[in-house]
């Protein structure tokens, strides 16, 4: 079920509520003041018959508009700066978010990665959120320019250096069109609010930013995901905050997260280089799955599935925990098989251990330090460090190995084309390509086949008695499967925590946890 489109008059009721539901859905431009909000914006809401509607921040900005400074309306999360469909729209925001068009890289050769011509590109963009490819970048060079300004005390020519500007030029002129002030002026105005800085007390570079979120969220949910597969030394949950070192395209850096502050969430990165700030955004909100419609969603699976209402009611918000790569995903998802995620994690730690790096002292944090291993590392040396059938390590040794040596596997291509890639593989199943889509890559839409813990809350709720039952059941929960699938892991955790009961729902025959992996056997014969 997906959500209708709007009516203008539908988006002019949204700003007159300030609903924070709607922001990153469109902005609200104002004729008379050349300004773009959120709907959420806490500014006087303007008469009906001097506003525009934009479905995109870089839009506005194409349109002449610049942002408001109340509620900073360029880091907006959703739809349609984000398509986890994996529509061609979507694949290249994400590119572009990540940095594809930044330094050397061009439009021909995001078209080219994509593989389509540059006008059927141009015209997917336009189509979904009226601003071509270069618009986009402008704007997310803007947006990294932004939150270095107020999130730390680098030179502003090094900002300009860092956030992809060709020039210092045209970095003060993009910044004070696009925000109404230079980017000294912002600096100096905000840091005597906030105080920001960019170097730690032992040298590290820290620089601090919000990240956008669209309520409701289910941050407590994330954070007892994490915590529940976190690797000494490589993640950690304390309360709410959230730590975790990952790889970059420069080098490490560790990235730390309130999942349960009340508006944007705050975040602090120590990163090996600089330049990887942008990389580092867009990898924090793809990992708490930050871009997602939660009332689309929410809405969605309450109608199409009842036997989940009361789940969505209890949890709204729910999201997807993601992995850096899909290659640390379907490390996770082979090892998993057949065991518990206690088991599991206790596996990737023995490699860990005897794989990973230090990180560099500069970039320890909060009990991080030390990088996630290596997916090839680990599978070339599953030997060394894997606890169980000689089948599956040869499934590690052989897919992951095939995987990161490249089998043209791109985390931009449609979901389907690296769905079937992915059970081409020798001892990958339904259940192993779903759960690594559904972690490595944000793919909405797959329940994984055959999962004892999904099928134990499913009876529980009188939803299914069988997987295949189960899985005729959630078809109705398209295109939202994927969070389908995290309320009854959700709920199966709930059932692990609550007495045992008898009769219909016994949960005696449930998995020690709601986010085991164990699966019925799967894959071609071994």
């Amino acid at each position: 079920m997906t959500r209708t489109a709007m009516t203008d008059d539908e988006r002019y009721a949204a700003i007159r509520a300030r609903d924070t539901r709607f922001d990153g859905m469109f902005f609200t431009c104002v004729r008379s003041t050349g300004i773009f909000c959120r709907p959420s914006c806490p500014a006087r809401t303007p008469d009906r018959g001097g506003v525009d509607f934009a479905p995109s921040a870089a839009a506005a900005v194409a349109d002449g508009f610049r942002a408001c400074k109340r509620c900073g309306p360029t880091a907006p999360p959703g739809s349609p700066d984000d398509d986890p469909m994996g529509s061609l729209s979507g694949r290249a925001l994400r590119l572009i978010d990540e940095g594809a068009l930044d330094e050397d890289g061009t439009v021909p050769d995001l078209a080219r990665r994509l593989a389509v011509s540059e006008r059927t590109l141009h015209r997917a963009l336009v189509a979904v959120t009226g601003a071509g490819a270069l618009a986009h970048a402008r704007m997310r060079r803007a947006r990294r320019a932004h939150e270095l300004v107020i999130g730390s005390e680098l030179p502003l020519a090094q900002v300009a250096h860092v956030s992809g500007f060709g020039s210092e030029r045209q970095f003060h002129e993009t910044f004070s069109q696009l925000f109404g002030h230079s980017p000294s002026a912002v600096r100096e105005r905000s840091h005597g609010r906030t105080g920001g800085s960019s170097r730690a007390a032992d040298g590290g570079s820290v620089v601090t930013a919000q990240l956008a979120v669209r309520r409701p969220f289910d941050g407590a949910g994330l954070a007892a995901w994490f915590a529940h597969r976190a690797v000494p030394g490589v993640e950690d949950i304390s309360g709410s905050v959230w730590t975790r070192a990952v790889r970059l395209p420069h080098g490490p850096g560790v990235l730390q997260v309130d999942l349960g502050a009340a508006g944007a969430l705050p975040v602090s990165m120590r990163l090996a280089d600089l330049r990887d700030h942008a990389a580092a955004i867009s990898l924090a909100r793809r990992l708490l799955d930050l871009d997602a419609d939660p009332v689309g969603i929410d809405g969605g699976l309450s109608a199409s599935v009842p036997a989940l209402a009361a789940l969505v009611d209890a949890r709204p918000g729910v999201r997807l925990p993601g992995t850096p790569s899909l290659e640390e995903a379907l490390l996770w998802a082979i090892t998993g098989q057949q065991i518990t995620t206690s088991q599991a994690r206790e596996q990737i730690t023995r490699a860990t251990d005897l794989l990973a790096e230090e990180l560099p002292a500069d970039l320890h944090l909060s009990g991080v330090h030390r990088a996630p291993v290596d997916p090839g590392i680990a599978a070339a040396h599953a030997e060394e460090w894997f606890r169980g059938p000689a089948a599956r390590r040869r499934t590690l040794i052989s897919a992951v190995g095939a995987v990161t040596a490249d089998l043209d596997l791109d985390a931009s291509r449609p979901v389907d084309e690296l769905r079937a890639d992915l059970l081409a593989l020798r001892g990958i199943g339904p259940w192993t390509a779903d759960y690594v889509l559904l972690r490595g890559v944000r793919a909405i839409d797959v329940a994984p086949a055959r999962d004892v813990a999904l099928l134990g809350a499913a009876r529980d709720l009188g939803l299914a008695e069988d997987h295949a039952s189960l899985q005729q059941e959630l078809v109705a929960a398209a295109p939202w499967r994927s969070y389908a699938s995290m309320h009854l892991w959700h709920h199966q955790a709930s059932l692990r925590r609550a007495p045992a009961r008898t009769g219909r729902g016994s949960t005696a025959a449930a998995p020690p946890s709601v986010h085991s992996s164990r699966s019925a056997p799967e894959g071609h014969p071994s």
